[in-house]
């Protein structure tokens, strides 16, 4: 069996597939380099191809498949890695010319999981400078585009990812998520994204952070069943790690055992398309109907306070980032990071301690503001994709759009380190995918992903079918 360029293959279908022996991971991988030879040159998704490297991991998942040997579901099977995380032997360019030339001599951690996982590591997919932008354009590649209308971004920062996946070159792909880098591309592109509770995905080595551990290593797929199977690889503690040491353990639900979700679909004055509120309604009754006590809420967060603390903490990143190249930065830089770490160099240090007092009184408020709930749901952007030269949707809700709105409902989420999932929703009137968002406890990834799949149960026969490249 071979896909021979037809509907292309979750993950989970690929596994039947090769435990059965009717396809071998060498036909993936070439069907996975014909898909992105016939349309990377349009979406601009991949930023560097290891056609050797993939070869090489290909032909030992294939001796291990001959032998009945495969390590498990992820064996032979193609994968993209977003251009922020470190690959041996591949370029890690940061979507910066400051770092054109590095190639990293150590895997991240989650990349080393893949690796021993059988997977086979097609490449690197396109990202914006330091990955810091809500759209995908970068100063060495260009912007990358979206599959489901090229004249639309992906999103950002991990617009390559999403691309890569919502036009089937490969079934799932590791992202980042700062801000929101996740979640949003996923939204714009139908697809699942998840940015896991801070350490759960173990770190060790790559880019210094943006801004202190709002990062964290994401996921995104076509499919749930492919995302948590990806999740379950390259999550769990690591003794280099200390932070992936200090997960809560214990029952992840209430002990009523009924869960209960908390809804929001506006933010005070934010900027909210109506159909993305009308979907988050939408699915608030559908999650009643899967069996959740679900319950108005409002916000548990200051918007304001999220936004103030993430621009002194991201632009002082910038800055740091920048300063690694002391005599190149300000003629390199794009002009967007320039002026970020322009800010970041005049922050004092006194400034600085205060964003952190800010960041402690965001976890505070939350934790306060919490209450009863094991989940919370809400948009995961407040408006769908947006045409690819503009920096953010020029208008949303007949108001005028702005940098920050998109992320009203996103940056909370890793200010406070929690687990946050989008899933596709039902599309805007006009066919552009929407995503509504799962924000679990801290720690409990499980609630997250079974309230997901209650809501496929009852919603999935609204999503169209991807498009075909």
């Amino acid at each position: 069996m071979t896909t021979n360029g037809a509907a292309p293959l979750t993950a989970a279908a690929m596994s039947r597939a090769l435990a059965a022996g009717q396809v071998t991971p060498g036909q993936l991988l070439a069907d996975t380099l014909e898909r992105i030879g016939r349309a990377n040159a349009r979406l601009g998704a991949f930023v560097h191809v290891d056609t050797q490297g993939a070869a090489e991991a290909a032909t030992a998942a294939e001796v291990r498949q001959r032998r009945g040997a495969r390590i498990g579901a992820l064996d032979g099977i193609p994968v993209a890695v977003k251009d922020n995380l470190w690959v041996v032997g591949m370029p890690a360019r940061w979507g910066s010319r400051m770092w054109a030339d590095f190639v990293p001599e150590v895997d991240d951690i989650a990349v080393e999981r893949l690796r021993a996982a059988g997977a086979v590591i097609v490449g690197k997919t396109n990202t914006p400078e330091f990955a810091l932008s809500g759209r995908t354009d970068s100063p060495l590649h260009g912007p990358a585009r979206n599959p489901w209308n090229v004249a639309l971004t992906p999103g950002g920062s991990s617009g390559g990812s999403v691309a890569a996946v919502a036009a089937g070159m490969v079934p799932f792909a590791l992202a980042t998520d700062a801000g929101g880098s996740t979640r949003l591309p996923a939204s714009y592109t139908g697809l699942y994204g998840f940015r896991p509770s801070n350490g759960r995905v173990a770190r060790r080595h790559g880019f210094p952070p943006m801004a202190l551990d709002f990062q964290a290593v994401g996921i995104v797929a076509r499919t749930l069943e492919d995302l948590e199977a990806a999740y379950r690889i390259v999550s769990g503690p690591d003794p280099r790690d200390p932070s992936s040491l200090r997960l809560p353990s214990g029952p992840e639900l209430d002990a009523d055992g009924r869960p209960r979700i908390g809804w929001f679909s506006s933010l005070g004055d934010e900027l909210v398309d109506p159909e993305v509120a009308a979907t988050v309604e939408e699915c608030a009754s559908l999650l009643a109907e899967a069996g959740y006590d679900v319950v108005p809420r409002k916000a548990p967060y200051n918007v304001n306070l999220v936004r103030s603390v993430w621009g002194a903490l991201s632009s002082a990143g910038a800055a740091r980032a920048a300063e690694v190249h002391p005599d190149r930065w300000r003629d390199e830089a794009s002009p967007a990071i320039k002026a970020a770490a322009e800010r970041g160099l005049r922050l004092s240090a006194v400034d600085y301690v205060r964003a952190l007092d800010g960041l402690a009184e965001i976890r505070g408020r939350v934790a306060d503001a919490w209450g009863d709930v094991d989940l919370f749901l809400c948009p995961s952007a407040a408006s769908p994709a947006w045409p690819v030269e503009d920096e953010f949707p020029a208008s949303i809700a007949g108001r005028p759009g702005h940098p920050a709105a998109q992320n009203a409902f996103a940056t909370w989420v890793n200010a406070i380190g929690h687990p946050g999932l989008s899933v596709p929703a039902r599309p805007h009137a006009d066919g552009r995918p929407l995503g509504v968002q799962l924000v679990g406890r801290f720690g409990r990834e499980d609630p997250v992903f079974e309230a997901a799949r209650r809501l496929d149960r009852v919603a999935a026969w609204r999503r169209p079918p991807f498009p075909l490249w």
